[in-house]
Parts: structure tokens; C-alpha cells; sequence
């Protein structure tokens, strides 16, 4: 799916419009359909972005985690500049509370159900169609 700028004209009148346009390839229609499927059956694209925030942020802890057990010869490896932004970045995160966060805290681990479940959903709907 894309835009495409067309001018228009009527009398003296003129004016751009801006019409959606699909590729002419069966690959676009069949993605559209998909599209289509996943917003009906699944979610729509608000509750998309909702799920994608959260699940960076369940796998921005994850990761966090993960780099907290390394040992320091581990950290070490890493350049200055890197190692700063990585510890940086993970100490900012801990202590910002997170839409995952306060879903988290009242849902506990079925959060990461209703998400995985949601993308093994779109997962079927892609390879079915």
C-alpha cells in the first residue's frame, strides 16, 4: 500500500489530493488480506502498537537481566563508549515504569501469554493464507 499525489483539476481550480495506491502485484493484494485478517481476528493497529511497546519492554528487561550476570571481563569487551551507553540505557529503564510495568505488576506472567499468544495468532494467519 502506498501514497501517491495526484493533481486535480476542475475549471480553473486546481489541487493536489492524495489517493492510496496499491502495488499491481499479488504479493500486495495477498497483504493486504492478510492485513485485513489480522485486524479482524487479532488486533487492530492501536492495540498493535500497545503490544509492541510492551514487548520491548519485556525484552528490554530481559536483556538487562542478562548483561547484569555477565562478569566484568565480559563488560570489559565491550568499548568505553558502548559499555556507557549499555549501562546507561538499562540504569534510565529501571527506573522508568513502564505500560508493561504496571500491566505487569496486576497480570503477572499471563502479560506474556495474552503477547506470545497474539503473535502466534498473526503467525498462523501468515502461513494459512
Amino acid at each position: 500500500m502506498a501514497y501517491k499525489v495526484i493533481k486535480e483539476q476542475k475549471g480553473m481550480l486546481v489541487r493536489n489530493v492524495v489517493k492510496k495506491t496499491f502495488e499491481e502485484t499479488v504479493s500486495a493484494d495477498k497483504k493486504d488480506f492478510i492485513r485485513k485478517d489480522i485486524e479482524k481476528d487479532v488486533f487492530d493497529t492501536e492495540d498493535a502498537i500497545a503490544d509492541n511497546a510492551k514487548m520491548l519492554s519485556l525484552l528490554t528487561t530481559i536483556v538487562s537481566r542478562m548483561y547484569d550476570v555477565l562478569d566484568d571481563t565480559q563488560k570489559d569487551a565491550l568499548g568505553a563508549d558502548d559499555r556507557s551507553m549499555i549501562e546507561y540505557t538499562f540504569k534510565k529503564f529501571k527506573t522508568t515504569n513502564t505500560r508493561a510495568d504496571v500491566q505487569f505488576a496486576t497480570e503477572g506472567i499471563t502479560l506474556v501469554d495474552k503477547l506470545l499468544d497474539r503473535q502466534g495468532q498473526i503467525g498462523s494467519i501468515i502461513a494459512n493464507s
